[in-house]
């Protein structure tokens, strides 16, 4: 009896080794092109329900793997989690929807004010926290200048965009920019600006920042 079970075995490894197509559900062969199909008209496909931690970490899973698909079940705003399917490209994980919080994955940040009045001496810098900024103007409704500035239609929600990437989750760019007005020295990998001021602004001076999702 051990031997027919090793047997049967055996031919059921090798009929699958020599039939790399599988279909599950149906005695049906799979559809041309398919390695694994799946048939019901009653059930669905339920992929791994996964906690994850935040975009840009593998965690639970031990490391990014380019493809990987599961279906999300926590929910953390400030990385923008939500719960739903996300695949991986290798290096975060990306959500599948129709939506997401930018229509491009790129963008230039909201108007902000650089005071341009005073010199900043050679031996001092000057910084400024882009993000923060950017933050404030369209996710942080305690700031007073966008309770005073703001204005939308009725039904509108307070904050521009309810969710918004983390910090770390953007690229920050200085596109253009006045070298006569401006000395740029560096930018944070959370965004934050360190720059010196040479001279007063015109009309001309242009600082141009571009935030891109990773």
């Amino acid at each position: 009896m051990k031997k027919n079970l090793l047997f049967l075995l055996f031919v059921s490894i090798f009929a699958i080794s020599a039939n790399a197509q599988v279909t599950i559900g149906s005695q049906d062969a799979p559809t041309a092109g398919a390695i694994l199909e799946l048939k019901s008209t009653e059930l669905g496909f339920l992929p791994p329900r996964v906690p994850l931690t935040k975009l840009s970490q593998a965690a639970p899973l031990p490391a990014h793997v380019e493809g990987m698909v599961v279906y999300n079940t926590t929910v953390s705003l400030p990385d923008t989690l939500q719960v739903g399917l996300y695949y991986n490209n290798g290096h975060r994980w990306v959500r599948l929807s129709t939506t997401s919080s930018f229509t491009e994955n790129w963008f230039y940040m909201p108007s902000i004010v650089f005071d341009t009045s005073t010199q900043t001496p050679a031996d001092q810098t000057l910084t400024m926290d882009l993000y923060a900024k950017f933050k404030e103007q369209l996710n942080d409704v305690t700031n007073t200048n966008t309770g005073t500035n703001l204005v939308k239609n009725s039904s509108a929600p307070t904050k521009v965009l309810s969710t918004i990437p983390a910090a770390t989750d953007l690229n920050y760019y200085i596109t253009a920019y006045d070298p006569a007005v401006f000395q740029i020295i560096s930018i944070s990998d959370s965004g934050v600006l360190t720059y010196r001021v040479l001279a007063t602004a015109t009309d001309e001076t242009i600082l141009n920042i571009v935030f891109v999702e990773k």
